[in-house]
């Protein structure tokens, strides 16, 4: 690897992560698509409006997924991994307002909620890294302001 220069790494970088969230949303989209609504946890049914939203889950799962594979293809890496991080977050912050409403009883909501959030927190980092670093490639290439080109 130490052949390939900076913005082949950063573009090999930032696929392998495009992948990985591209994997977990699908992984998520198949997981509420197949779910049996009679096997929802408390906190599903909250969430999921007692089974009745897990086809729009599922879909909007899918969908960041789509994003993430898209944005591999146009060399962006904002858009499918910000719906991802987004959407986990918006999981685990749900299962710790359930947490709070049910009177900070049950353990297992809030386990859930790290368990969400913390990937989401993983995946907002390689996120701010990734990007930080095609942002610095991209002005690396750009002449300064007031710079003639030599065209």
């Amino acid at each position: 690897m130490s052949n390939v220069k900076a913005p082949r790494r950063v573009v090999i970088g930032r696929n392998i992560t495009l992948t990985a969230g591209a994997v977990y949303a699908l992984s998520r989209g198949l997981y509420y698509a197949t779910l049996n609504p009679d096997n929802l946890s408390r906190a599903q049914d909250v969430i999921a409006a007692d089974g009745r939203l897990l086809g729009v889950w599922a879909a909007i799962w899918s969908l960041a997924a789509v994003f993430c594979v898209v944005d591999m293809i146009n060399g962006h890496t904002r858009h499918g991994l910000s719906l991802v991080v987004g959407l986990a977050f918006g999981w685990g912050a749900a299962y710790a307002i359930i947490w709070a409403a049910t009177g900070f009883t049950d353990f297992t909501l809030i386990s859930t909620c790290i368990g969400w959030i913390t990937p989401a927190a993983l995946v907002f980092g390689f996120l701010i890294k990734v990007t930080a670093l095609q942002d610095m490639l991209r002005e690396k290439n750009t002449p300064p302001s007031g710079v003639p080109s030599g065209d």
